[in-house]
C-alpha cells in the first residue's frame, strides 16, 4: 500500500436513515473509510434512548456510530423533503428503515439514478409478515437463531447483544458494496431490499438445509434445544470454565495422551465423534470434570493449545478488557466515544495491509454537523450496459482455501453473485465439514460451497505448489482460514503471492487473530464466544455453567464480514493495487459486544447475564405455548406497547394492577408478570400469540425452528427455501437471498461440487494445461479429481 494510507471506501459519502435495526451497516461503512452522514429527527434517533447507559448516552447508539456525522432533518416540516433531496443528490448510498408503504423508492431512484438505496426492515418489504412490529429479540426468534439455545427444563435463552440486528447490518453492507461494484461497471444505482429475518436466518448453522435433505430421506433432523452440542462440551474448572472441542483423530489422541492413555479409552472406534458419543455422558464428562477440577481456566488452556486441541478459557468481559493478547493487538481503544464520555471501546473489525481500521471519531451529538456545508462527489456515468441485469462479481476469479463455516461462507457469497469461485482442496487433509459425516457431501458443506467449482491438488509436492502459483498470478482475491501461519508453511503468504500478483487482494481469518500471545490458538466459532465474553454473558442471572447455544456462530457472520473486506478492497484496487485483508473471529465477538464491553469500564461490576429480561422493558422474554417445546418472545418497550398488549390478551384483571402502570414498576415485578403473561400464552399455539399481538401492534413472534422454515409463508413469499438436487445428497433446500435487488439478479442456485470436480476443466480452460499431462499428475497423486471419490 501506498504510504498515504487511505481507507477503501474513502470518496463514497453515505446517508444513514436507519433504525436500530441498522445501524451497523453504516458503521461498517465509516470504518472502511465512507463518510457516513447520520439522519436525526430534531429529537435524535430513538436508538439514542436505548440500553445500555452511561450518564443517560446510550452506548448502543455509540459503538454503532462511531465515526460518523449528524445533520438533523424534520421530514413533517416543509423544508424537510427538500432539504433531504438535496441530501441524497450529494450521496453515493442511502440506508433507511422506512415501513414498506411510507415512500416510493422507484421514484427516489428515477431522480437520483446513480444512488444505492439499501432499505434495512425486519422483514423485508413484501410479504404477509412485512408490517410486523420487531426487536431484535422476536427477530432472534424467528430466524432459527433461538431454538438452539438455553438447557432442557428452562426457556430457550436469547443471546446477549443484539445478534440479529448486527448480522443484518453486516449483510446491508455487503450487498451495498456488491451494489457499488455493480455501479463501477454500469454507472447505475438500485434499490435493496434487506430483511433482518432472512440475513440472521442465513447464520442458523445450515438448519433448513440439513432438515429438508433429512425429510427427503425419511431420516429425522434433530432439532437441537440445548445449549452445549456434544462437540461443543464445557467443562468446570478451578475458576470457571473451559470449551473443549475434539473433532478429529489427532485430537483425540492428544487428549487422551493428556489424561495418561486410560485402558477405558483406547478402542479404535472412540477416535471418531459418533464412536465417542456413546461414553460421553457416562465416562468422557466425568473423567474431563475430575481432570480439570484443580486447574486453572487460562493454565488449561494454554496446555491443550501447546497439545494441539481447541480449548479456550470462558471469559468475562472484565477479563477480557485485562487480557495480555487483546492489549497486545490493540483491540481495545482509549478514546472520547461520545461527547463528554472517554473509555475503552472495540476498535474495529478489520485489518488491512497491517494496519487497524477502527473507529474515525466519536458518536455525533444531535446535529452537530448542521452547518458543514457538503463538498461536491464524483458521480458515476452511465455505461452502455446500465439496463442490464448482471451478477456484480462476473469476471472475478477467488480461490477458496477456506474450511469450516468462515472462508467457505464468504466464498459462497461472492460466487452465488457472479465470481468464479475455486475451492482448493485435498483428499490428504479435506475441509473437515466436507468429511464430518464419513462421506465426500453432506448437507451443510452443500450450502456454503454452492456455485463454486472445486480443484484437488496436493499442495505438499512442489508441482502442486508450482501449479497453485499460475491460479494465484490470474486470480483477484484469495480466501484462508486456516491456522495461523499455514498459508506462508505452505509458501503461499500475502507477500509470496504479491510478488505473483502484485493486485491479490488476500481475506484471512484467524481466531484470535495473525498477532498477540495467543495468535496460535485453534478452535472454532463456539471457541471464538468463550474467548470474547458472549457464553459468560449467555446465561441466566443466577449463575452457573453457561448454556449459551449449540450453534456454531459466529463463523457465518465472520464469512460476511470477509466478504464486505474483500470487495471494499478491490473496489480501492485501481488507486492502491491490492492488499492483505484480516478478521480475526474473536475480534468479531468483542465488536459486536462492544457496547456492553464499553459499560463494563465505564462502570465495572455492572455487566452481567440478565437471562431473558432487559432493562429495556417488561414483560420481555420468552414464554411457553401451547404444544411439545412450543415457544414464543413478547417483547414490551414501553408503555403504548403495554397498553396494546393489555387489549389484546382481554385486559385481565391481573393485568389492571396499579405497579404495571409505569415501566419501572414493570420491571420491578417482572417475575410476577412473567408468570402471569405464560399463563395466558400457554393457552395459545406459538402462531396464535403472534398474530393476536402483531395485530394490536406489539412486538412478539413464535420461534422457528428448522422444521418450519420450508413452510413459513413468509420465506416462502420472499423466495427464501430454495429447492435443488445435490449430487451426495438428493434433493433438499438452499437457504434463499437475504436480499433483493431491482438490478442484481437473484442469487445463483447451483450444487455444490464432488471434491475435484473441475480439476480438468480448470487445468485445460485456465492454465492451458494439456490432458496428458494433467492425467499423469493425478496418476502421481498431484492433482485430485472426482473419480478418486470416497
Amino acid at each position: 500500500m501506498a504510504s498515504d494510507f487511505e481507507r477503501p471506501l474513502a470518496g463514497i459519502r453515505v446517508i444513514d436513515q436507519a433504525d436500530e435495526n441498522g445501524e451497523m451497516c453504516g458503521r461498517l461503512l465509516a470504518d472502511l473509510g465512507a463518510e457516513v452522514i447520520r439522519v436525526d429527527p430534531p429529537s435524535g434517533a430513538a436508538s439514542r434512548r436505548l440500553p445500555p447507559f452511561h450518564d443517560d448516552i446510550s452506548l448502543y447508539f455509540t459503538v454503532r456510530n462511531l465515526g460518523k456525522k449528524s445533520v438533523t432533518l424534520n421530514l413533517e416540516s416543509a423544508e424537510g423533503h427538500p432539504r433531504l433531496e438535496n441530501l441524497l443528490g450529494a450521496a453515493d448510498v442511502w440506508i433507511e428503515s422506512h415501513r414498506a408503504g411510507d415512500l416510493d423508492r422507484r421514484e427516489v431512484l428515477g431522480r437520483h439514478p446513480g444512488l444505492v438505496i439499501t432499505s434495512i426492515t425486519a422483514f423485508g418489504l413484501t410479504g404477509p409478515y412485512r408490517d410486523y412490529a420487531a426487536t431484535d429479540a422476536v427477530l432472534v426468534a424467528m430466524s432459527g437463531l433461538l431454538f438452539r439455545s438455553g438447557v432442557p427444563g428452562k426457556p430457550p435463552l436469547l443471546p446477549p447483544g443484539a445478534i440479529a440486528y448486527d448480522v443484518a447490518g453486516t449483510t446491508a453492507a455487503f450487498a451495498t458494496v456488491a451494489a457499488l461494484w455493480d455501479r463501477a461497471k454500469t454507472g447505475r444505482g438500485q434499490h435493496l431490499d434487506v430483511s433482518v429475518m432472512e440475513a440472521a436466518a442465513q447464520t442458523s448453522d445450515w438448519a433448513m438445509p440439513s432438515f429438508s435433505a433429512s425429510k427427503a430421506r425419511g431420516g429425522s433432523y434433530y432439532e437441537i434445544r440445548t445449549g452445549s452440542a456434544p462437540v461443543y462440551t464445557m467443562y468446570p474448572c478451578a475458576d470457571g470454565y473451559v470449551r473443549l472441542i475434539i473433532l478429529n483423530p489427532r485430537q483425540w489422541r492428544a487428549m487422551r495422551a493428556w489424561l495418561g492413555e486410560p485402558q477405558v479409552l483406547q478402542a479404535d472406534h472412540f477416535d471418531y465423534l459418533l464412536g465417542r458419543m456413546s461414553i460421553q455422558h457416562d465416562i468422557l464428562d466425568p473423567m474431563f470434570a475430575e481432570f480439570f477440577k484443580d486447574k486453572n481456566k487460562l493454565d488449561l488452556a494454554r496446555e491443550a493449545q501447546r497439545r494441539g486441541l481447541a480449548m479456550t478459557p470462558v471469559l468475562s468481559p472484565d477479563e477480557v478488557l485485562a487480557a495480555d493478547h487483546f492489549a497486545d493487538r490493540k483491540t481495545f481503544r482509549e478514546a472520547e466515544v461520545a461527547d463528554g464520555v472517554k473509555g475503552r471501546v472495540a476498535d474495529g473489525f478489520f485489518i488491512l495491509d497491517g494496519r487497524r481500521l477502527g473507529f474515525t471519531g466519536r458518536a455525533p451529538a444531535v446535529g452537530e454537523n448542521d452547518r458543514e456545508p457538503l463538498a461536491p462527489i464524483a458521480k458515476a456515468s452511465t455505461l452502455a450496459d446500465a439496463t442490464q441485469r448482471r451478477y456484480p462479481f462476473a469476471g472475478l476469479r477467488v480461490l477458496d482455501f477456506g474450511i469450516g463455516g468462515v472462508g467457505v461462507e464468504a466464498g459462497r457469497l461472492l460466487a452465488e453473485y457472479g465470481a468464479d469461485v475455486i475451492k482448493i482442496e485435498t483428499r490428504a487433509h479435506p475441509d473437515f465439514i466436507r468429511a464430518i459425516y464419513g462421506t465426500e457431501m453432506n448437507p451443510a458443506f452443500a450450502s456454503s460451497s454452492r456455485c463454486k467449482r472445486s480443484f484437488g491438488i496436493n499442495l505438499r509436492t512442489e508441482r502442486g505448489l508450482e501449479i497453485i502459483k499460475r491460479l494465484v498470478a490470474v486470480a483477484d482475491v484469495v480466501i484462508e482460514n486456516s491456522a495461523t501461519g499455514t498459508m506462508e508453511k505452505l509458501g503461499l503468504g500475502y507477500e509470496q503471492m504479491r510478488e505473483i500478483n502484485p493486485r491479490i487482494v488476500l481475506a484471512s481469518s484467524q481466531l484470535m487473530g495473525a498477532t498477540g500471545p495467543w495468535k496460535d490458538w485453534i478452535g472454532f466459532g463456539p471457541n471464538s464466544r468463550t474467548a470474547g465474553a458472549m457464553t459468560w454473558l449467555w446465561n441466566f442471572p443466577e449463575g452457573g455453567m453457561p448454556p449459551g447455544s449449540g450453534a456454531i456462530h459466529p463463523d457465518h457472520l465472520v464469512g460476511r464480514m470477509l466478504a464486505l473486506g474483500a470487495i471494499a478492497t478491490l473496489l480501492a484496487r485501481e488507486r492502491q493495487s491490492g492488499g492483505h485483508l484480516e478478521v480475526a473471529q474473536v475480534e468479531v465477538i468483542i465488536g459486536l459486544l462492544a457496547d456492553l464491553m464499553l459499560k463494563a469500564t465505564l462502570a465495572p461490576g455492572t455487566v452481567e447475564p440478565q437471562g431473558n429480561h432487559n432493562p429495556r422493558g417488561a414483560p420481555w422474554g420468552v414464554y411457553p405455548c401451547d404444544g411439545n417445546e412450543r415457544w414464543c418472545v413478547i417483547t414490551i418497550r414501553d408503555d403504548d406497547d403495554w397498553r396494546r398488549f393489555r387489549a389484546a390478551i382481554g385486559d385481565p384483571e391481573w393485568a389492571r394492577a396499579r405497579e404495571y402502570e409505569t415501566a419501572r414498576g414493570r420491571i420491578e415485578a417482572r417475575g410476577e408478570l412473567d408468570r402471569n403473561v405464560a399463563e395466558w400464552t400457554c393457552a395459545h399455539t406459538d402462531r396464535e400469540v403472534t398474530e393476536i399481538l402483531q395485530r394490536a401492534g406489539v412486538p412478539a413472534g413464535f420461534m422457528m425452528y428448522a422444521s418450519d422454515m420450508p413452510t413459513d409463508p413468509h420465506l416462502l413469499a420472499r423466495g427464501y427455501p430454495q429447492p435443488v438436487d445435490q449430487p451426495g445428497v438428493g434433493s433438499m433446500m438452499f437457504e434463499g437471498p437475504a436480499f433483493h435487488a431491482s438490478s442484481i439478479p437473484e442469487p445463483s442456485v447451483a450444487p455444490a461440487p464432488a471434491l475435484g470436480e473441475h480439476t480438468r476443466e480448470i487445468c485445460r480452460a485456465i492454465l492451458a494445461m494439456p490432458d496428458a499431462e494433467v492425467s499423469k499428475l493425478i496418476a502421481e497423486g498431484v492433482l485430485e479429481d472426482s473419480e478418486g471419490k470416497q
